[in-house]
């Protein structure tokens, strides 16, 4: 039998409710699970339903120990024993909803709210686990993906719909609270079940997929992860990792001048005549070379003046040339929809412009291909983005000038095409608020500023007031998951991954330890040739 807690009191809703605590060494914590019966009407008759709720509130009192109790007072009726009787524990519980009867099973479930409040005098037991979990559980269908448990039950495993991520994913958090292992953990998750991944990783948080948390190589994940590195990124040396370049024809014009900083009327006028040019001669298979070579041509034959542009025009795509972005071959967007794999984008190093204009060139060919339906491009891809907030950002905070663009364009139509969308940042005031709009799935970790918080509500219309408030006292790794992707609302702890983490917090006191040795070493070998 379930233990009791205590019974309904004062007024209650469909919504909300409050219960007294019968004995305070048995009390439910803040975030528990409590069931309820009542009565609800089904068609012409009524029947008793098992309602599931969350504990969002406590708070006691006695009265002898009001507000205007004087400490001397207070003290005086400690010595006396003032009898405990009086004190109450009351707790504020949320109504989640129940099963119909006949929904368990392995068929289709449908989670309902009453349409009745509980009566006062109404037991209020603690869930038990098995009501729980059927609750959350998924048909196999639903491809559910095992994230976290739930918060104080650690043997109560909470799944998400890997089949519901169509309808985009926004993970928000602070920084270090774990958002990015959290999405990592949704990956190691899809890529069981067969899924095609790209990341948008601009800090290596997950190159290293392929290693058990200790670094040894995984069993399973050891070959379902390729990095994608620009030649000038941070370097990096694993065997996963192959160059990913681009042929400038595959680049248009405004692209190829924000790469190389080509802001002056005339100088672009030049530059898109001269690629006008290498287009209808080339059949469009042209190089920077080939750029480069034109210009020195038409170099020859000009003016002082017109040759000091055309000769900084040059300057600036050999600078270009020597980053190492363009090739005489191109990273083949194929490559990308490999099944049951990870194609992890290296961004570490680049500036934000580069970086911009990558994650704008390869969103663009993989959006093209899925709408030209490639017969390599059938299967469904998920796209995870990294500090979502560099490259979906409204226009007025100036980042994210051109993936910004097909960034939106995949919220709002990339679902149809099997681009799936999830964006991941510590900052969500500074995401685009058509783009976070569309993602109906939120996966929430602590966020204390308010106008984040602010966002995310907006954003959407299951995040309540209630939920809101529970975010600043979230711990490292708890997460508030909101959307079609769970059953209800939940709180859970995500559990350990299962491959290593890139994201990690620096040791301090280790690394300053070892400064201060190190230091120290200095310091004697200073001392020793003066003596």
């Amino acid at each position: 039998m379930s233990i009791r807690y205590g019974t309904v009191i004062g007024q209650a809703n469909p919504e909300f409710f409050n219960f007294n605590i019968e004995n305070r060494e048995v009390r439910p914590s803040n975030y528990e699970y409590v069931q309820i019966e009542v009565e609800e009407t089904v068609g012409e008759d009524k029947e008793k339903v098992t309602v599931l709720s969350q504990v969002k509130g406590l708070y006691s009192s006695h009265p002898f120990y009001n507000i205007r109790t004087s400490p001397e007072a207070a003290q005086r009726m400690q010595q006396l024993g003032v009898p405990e009787g009086l004190l109450q524990i009351i707790a504020t519980a949320k109504i989640l909803g129940y099963l119909p009867i006949g929904s368990g099973g392995g068929g289709e479930r449908e989670i309902r709210r009453p349409r009745t409040p509980p009566l006062p005098g109404t037991p209020v037991y603690r869930a038990s686990d098995e009501l729980i979990m059927e609750f959350f559980r998924l048909p196999e269908k639903e491809l559910p993906l095992e994230m976290g448990c739930l918060l104080h039950r650690p043997s109560v495993r909470i799944p998400i719909s890997g089949r519901e991520l169509h309808r985009h994913t926004a993970i928000l958090a602070m920084t270090r609270y774990g958002k990015s292992y959290f999405a990592g953990k949704v990956m190691e998750e899809l890529l069981k079940k067969g899924a095609t991944i790209i990341t948008i990783d601009v800090h290596g948080d997950y190159i290293n997929m392929v290693n058990h948390p200790d670094g040894v190589a995984h069993d399973f994940f050891r070959d379902k992860v390729t990095v994608y590195r620009p030649e000038s990124a941070e370097g990096i040396d694993l065997p996963h990792v192959k160059p990913l370049r681009f042929n400038v024809a595959s680049c248009d014009f405004a692209e190829l001048t924000a790469l190389t900083r080509i802001d002056g009327t005339l100088q672009m006028i030049v530059l898109r005549n001269v690629l006008n040019e290498l287009r209808k001669d080339k059949q469009g298979a042209y190089s920077l070379e080939d750029v480069i070579e034109r210009l020195e041509e038409d170099m020859k034959d000009e003016k002082a003046t017109e040759k000091e542009r055309i000769f900084n025009i040059i300057r600036r795509l050999d600078d270009l040339k020597n980053r190492g972005i363009f090739s005489d071959y191109e990273t083949s967007i194929e490559e990308f929809f490999k099944p049951m794999h990870i194609s992890d984008i290296f961004l570490s190093g680049l500036s934000s412009d580069e970086q911009d204009i990558f994650v704008w060139l390869i969103l663009r060919k993989i959006f093209d291909a899925k709408f030209k339906k490639q017969p390599w491009a059938r299967l469904p891809l998920f796209v995870f983005v990294e500090e979502a907030h560099r490259f979906a950002a409204p226009p007025e905070f100036g980042s994210g000038k051109y993936s910004r663009e097909i960034l939106a364009r995949i919220a709002a139509e990339g679902a149809k095409f099997g681009l799936f969308l999830t964006v991941i940042s510590q900052r969500p005031r500074k995401i685009d608020p058509d783009i976070l709009s569309n993602c109906s799935n939120m996966a929430v970790l602590r966020v204390v500023n308010k106008n984040d918080q602010g966002q995310i509500q907006a954003a959407s219309e299951s995040f309540s007031e209630d939920l809101l408030a529970d975010l600043p006292a979230l711990d490292q790794g708890e997460v508030v998951l909101v959307g079609p992707f769970v059953s209800v609302p939940v709180m859970i702890k995500t559990i350990e991954r299962e491959t290593q983490h890139g994201g990690r917090t620096p040791d301090i006191y280790r690394l300053l330890q070892e400064a201060k040795s190190e230091a120290e070493r200095e310091q004697m070998k200073k001392r020793s040739k003066i003596y």
